[in-house]
């Protein structure tokens, strides 16, 4: 009697448990998939990192960011996480535009946060802004404008 009473406390803990986890989000938490659009641009921001630091510049326009992703083997633009879709990550999913790109930059990391690339338009007045201190961002219109100076 005492062991089956134990075997109903038991499967009553761990139904508890799993529906806490289920339905209440107690289990481990898995974060939502970043936006395309962010994607692509930390794709482009990397593409470009790898230029400078091959190098020792910017590059001067689109076509020699282009062709240098390309003569890239998919080995080296899997292992610096660029990808084989070339063409896509110079064009924002969310306003179908090009990225706005500075060329010529020399990147800093341990420098100040300089915008490197961007959404021409954006979404609901905010745009990805990829920053040369190596990551990708959502910001306003007002914060946009000081790191675009």
């Amino acid at each position: 009697m005492a062991r089956s009473r134990l075997c109903g406390h038991l499967l009553i803990c761990v139904g508890a448990a799993v529906s806490c986890s289920v339905s209440l989000g107690c289990g481990p938490k898995v974060a939502p998939p970043e936006p395309d659009a962010k994607v692509r641009l930390t794709k482009l921001l990397r593409l470009y990192q790898v230029y400078v630091a091959k190098n020792r510049k910017g590059p001067p326009g689109e076509s020699a960011l282009r062709e240098f992703g390309q003569k890239l083997s998919a080995q080296q633009r899997d292992e610096y996480l660029i990808g084989e879709d070339l063409e896509s990550i110079f064009t924002s999913p969310r306003d179908n535009r090009k990225y706005v790109i500075r060329y010529n930059l020399k990147l800093d990391p341990g420098g100040s946060a300089r915008a490197v690339a961007w959404e021409a338009d954006g979404k609901n007045g905010k745009r990805y802004v990829a920053l040369s201190i190596g990551y990708v961002e959502e910001y306003d219109e007002q914060t946009f404008k000081e790191y675009s100076k």
